[in-house]
């Protein structure tokens, strides 16, 4: 097919230069409407074999946008296009590491990472492509759920330590020694578990609620700790997969980490699921 439409074109060139020499013959003759209609054919030739290379053609007063506007409309889309999406991955890449300090909030980061995804959208950017550009921001997302979880626990279970030890050195009841005893090995074999298995090397790779599932704290807590753990737990899985299928903070999520993240946060929760305050002695 294209070598049929090359012999066309080519056809095509010859008719327009043999009108054109014919209109302008017929032209010296006088013989005007002849001229007319030679030069029109001319005209239609040309447009057929340049239509696809010009901009505009202005011939007795038509005018023609041809492709070539469209071609390069194209061309500069596709350069934003390449553009927007390298100084996305710049952003989320430096929101996500962004993580790793202080500030500024989880939810004025997502305002930002709001508008890149939207301006990827509007340039056509594919969901599939703006995934993997969010893939990095989300999985630290986990990192910190993950930090958050295990961190307000390990506080907790500190507490719970130094309480024990108080009363134990108060009363030297032995089958209390035996509970200390007990516990103090539970504890210590779950923060094994949970602050020392390297999990930030699996982001890639690990799935949130597995992780949460192997961290569970069941073995050295009573039954109505276990259920308000659970119950925590539980609502950090569901908020990450709402993240996941966002591709960052919900506001639930954004609004939940800025709050209980640090110390005093911790604390906050800590009192809201035990009913206690670890500051506080």
């Amino acid at each position: 097919m294209d070598r049929v439409r090359d012999i066309l074109l080519y056809v095509s060139a010859a008719f327009a230069m043999l009108s054109f020499a014919c209109a302008v013959y017929q032209a010296m003759n006088d013989k005007v409407g002849s001229a007319v209609t030679l030069a029109g054919l001319g005209v239609a030739c040309t447009l057929l074999v340049f239509f696809p290379r010009l901009e505009v053609f202005k011939a007795y007063g038509v005018e023609a946008r041809l492709s070539q506007t469209l071609d390069r409309a194209e061309e500069i889309l596709q350069k934003l296009q390449r553009l927007s999406v390298i100084s996305a991955r710049t952003s989320y890449m430096t929101m996500a590491w962004g993580n790793r300090m202080d500030t500024p909030a989880a939810k004025d980061k997502q305002a930002v990472l709001d508008e890149v995804d939207k301006q990827l959208i509007d340039l056509s950017v594919s969901p599939a492509e703006r995934t993997a550009l969010q893939r990095p921001y989300v999985q630290l997302i986990s990192f910190d759920f993950y930090l958050l979880f295990t961190g307000l626990l390990d506080r907790y279970g500190n507490w719970k330590r130094e309480n024990l030890m108080k009363q134990l050195n108060a009363n030297k009841d032995k089958d209390m020694q035996q509970a200390g005893e007990a516990f103090y090995k539970a504890f210590n074999n779950w923060r094994s578990r949970a602050l020392g298995n390297e999990v930030h090397n699996r982001l890639s790779v690990h799935r949130f609620d597995e992780e949460m599932t192997k961290v569970a704290p069941d073995d050295w807590l009573d039954e109505r700790e276990r259920r308000a753990a659970g119950s925590f737990r539980a609502q950090m899985v569901r908020m990450f997969a709402d993240c996941e299928k966002k591709g960052g903070y919900t506001p639930e999520a954004a609004e939940f980490y800025d709050r209980y993240h640090d110390l005093s946060g911790q604390d906050e929760k800590i009192k809201e699921l035990f009913g206690v305050n670890p500051s506080k002695p």
